[in-house]
């Protein structure tokens, strides 16, 4: 040993990125449900550059490729010329991306690939659709709003036809930190709905479309009916319980509602999706 070495018997320090660090990342891994080959893209089908592409939020990229789909199969590119008064309503609430893009240098796409208006709005200027196009953010329920939205605007004749639905995908840690910081996560896995041992709900990753346009235009058309809207309708909850918490009173008489401009009997629904399940406040109230 040297005799004039000199041993370090403790430490202390404050900086950035040591323990002064405002983000605790003692919990890294969380559960989730979620799409797999998420980094393949063909931008060039697309006509993007790979250095826009990689500034793009991957929820723009699978937009692009779900939205060829659904319009694909609507008989978009069918036989008779287009017609380009579509609109696009996209239910889309978190922008995770924008952590990933903010740890390079920015450059001519680093916004364009992050906003959520250009969610919708690169759908819209790709394919040439000219009706309005509306990213949407109600949280939980975006997908849905979006589509009501999309239905309010066939009937408002703003488009004769309208592409709908929402988009998820997660790249950041930080919103699973807040979520489960707020108990809205299960530590346990998977959402258990509807049951005892219910802890919380599992996040999932997801793209869903669908086109739209009247009935009656859609048979005059000759398209391939998949299914019918016979009503939607928004509702917001009351001040009367915490923002997070379901309302049932708000929650009756919007299916209430729903059901009379519909047209049917409770009794003629067979399915109901209900949101909020699988946590101790949502299950009872629902």
């Amino acid at each position: 040993m040297a005799p004039n070495a000199i041993a370090v018997v403790g430490v202390g320090c404050k900086f950035p990125g040591a323990d002064s660090h405002p983000r605790n990342t003692e919990k890294t891994v969380y559960h989730g449900n979620y799409l797999d080959d998420l980094e393949s893209f063909d931008n060039r089908f697309f006509k993007k550059s790979g250095r826009e592409a990689a500034s793009m939020d991957p929820q723009q990229r699978l937009l692009f490729e779900v939205s060829y789909q659904a319009l694909e199969s609507s008989g978009f590119f069918g036989p008779r010329e287009p017609d380009l008064d579509v609109g696009c309503f996209i239910g889309v609430c978190a922008s995770d991306y924008n952590d990933n893009v903010a740890s390079h240098s920015s450059n001519a796409f680093s916004a364009l690939g992050t906003l959520r208006a250009f969610v919708p709005g690169r759908v819209s200027h790709f394919f040439g659709l000219s009706g309005p196009s509306v990213a949407l953010d109600t949280a939980c329920s975006s997908s849905a709003v979006a589509i009501d939205a999309a239905c309010e605007a066939i009937l408002h004749g703003d488009c004769k036809s309208a592409i709908a639905g929402g988009v998820s995908v997660f790249t950041s840690p930080f919103f699973y930190q807040n979520l489960a910081a707020a108990s809205f996560l299960s530590p346990t896995g998977a959402s258990k709905s509807f049951d005892a041992s219910a802890d919380g709900y599992c996040r999932g990753e997801g793209v869903g479309l669908v086109v739209l346009k009247r009935l009656s235009q859609a048979v005059a058309d000759g398209d391939t009916v998949l299914g019918t809207i016979l009503a939607t309708s928004v509702r917001q909850s009351s001040n009367k319980v915490p923002i997070t918490v379901p309302y049932s009173p708000s929650q009756t008489v919007l299916y209430r509602k729903l059901l009379s401009t519909a047209g049917i009997a409770a009794e003629d629904v067979t399915y109901v999706e209900a949101h909020g399940t699988g946590t101790p406040v949502g299950d009872p109230t629902l």
